[in-house]
């Protein structure tokens, strides 16, 4: 997507989902000495818009101020109720929906999925949430993010818990730093052309990342994923394709779509901005075994127990 065709497509989702905004005008990014724009500095992309739409606010691109505020209290109360499950998750900061939007998707244009292959409905039941359900007979049972050994950083998703990062540039590479399972992910850059990945019987859990620029938009090509997670059902061979670009000094546009004819009908793209933010990053200390791991195997014995 060239540098004139996504102002012309950003121009007409702000239409669409702010109509009664007033748009500004983009501003010359800050650039480096190298002449790339400056992407550098703390970040957060964190909000309670959902990754697709609910089915009940189907014909609900935007919501009206007093609908946003009904919604955001049904979804804080369900929030309270998950972090009482998680005990020790008194760090969430669920944020709140960008620009009233109800889905992060916005294409297709109904904000939701396309429809799934049933090798993705599979991969929900086996690595997506159903994951949650599965008996914990030990902690490797569970998902890897429970046990804190990888966050879900790969695409960006701006969704809870808090969401805050830190990006590096040099000519050759960026590099991402996230505060939450300090996830560092190392970004080569690449002369515009065909991208070149590592072989691809090389897998990886966040994928092999490969970044260009397109004008003063960086795009980063994801592929060569491990397949021990999902996200929405994608499969191992799924091509993500993020698109980050200065919208202004202080807010950093991201995108991304999803490739994978195995999954999907068809493609899908996620847009969110991101904001600039104080730092520093603090230490994550979460660890696996600390408070959560030996409740949840305790809490899974008493279940046992129950109905026996």
């Amino acid at each position: 997507m060239t540098d004139t065709v996504k102002a012309l497509y950003w121009f007409a989702v702000l239409v669409v989902v702010t109509p009664s905004a007033t748009i500004a005008q983009t501003t010359e990014p800050e650039r480096t000495p190298w002449g790339t724009p400056d992407l550098s500095g703390y970040w957060e992309y964190n909000t309670i818009t959902p990754l697709q739409r609910p089915v009940e606010l189907a014909d609900k691109a935007v919501l009206t101020p007093a609908e946003e505020a009904n919604y955001l209290t049904g979804r804080y109360s369900e929030i309270g109720h998950e972090r009482d499950l998680q005990l020790n998750a008194d760090w969430w900061q669920p944020g709140s929906l960008i620009d009233r939007r109800t889905s992060l998707i916005v294409d297709p244009p109904d904000g939701r999925l396309p429809a799934q292959t049933a090798n993705a409905e599979h991969r929900m039941d086996t690595l997506g949430l159903a994951s949650r359900l599965r008996p914990a007979n030990g902690p490797e049972d569970r998902e890897r993010y429970e046990r804190c050994i990888m966050g879900r950083t790969v695409p960006l998703l701006s969704q809870p818990p808090g969401k805050l990062a830190q990006i590096f540039q040099t000519p050759e590479y960026v590099a991402i730093l996230h505060e939450q399972n300090s996830d560092l992910r190392i970004i080569p850059i690449q002369p515009a052309g065909p991208v070149g990945h590592i072989a691809s019987n090389i897998r990886q859990w966040q994928g092999d990342s490969r970044a260009h620029w397109d004008g003063d938009t960086l795009v980063v090509e994801v592929m060569n994923f491990n397949g021990k997670w999902t996200l929405a059902g994608a499969g191992s061979n799924v091509r993500y394709v993020e698109r980050f670009w200065m919208g202004d000094i202080n807010t950093l546009e991201y995108e991304f779509t999803a490739y994978d004819s195995e999954s999907f009908a068809d493609a899908w793209t996620v847009a969110f901005p991101i904001v600039r933010a104080t730092g520093p990053l603090f230490e994550n200390a979460c660890h696996e075994g600390n408070h959560s791991m030996p409740l949840i195997l305790n809490g899974a014995r008493a279940q046992e127990r129950r109905h026996e």
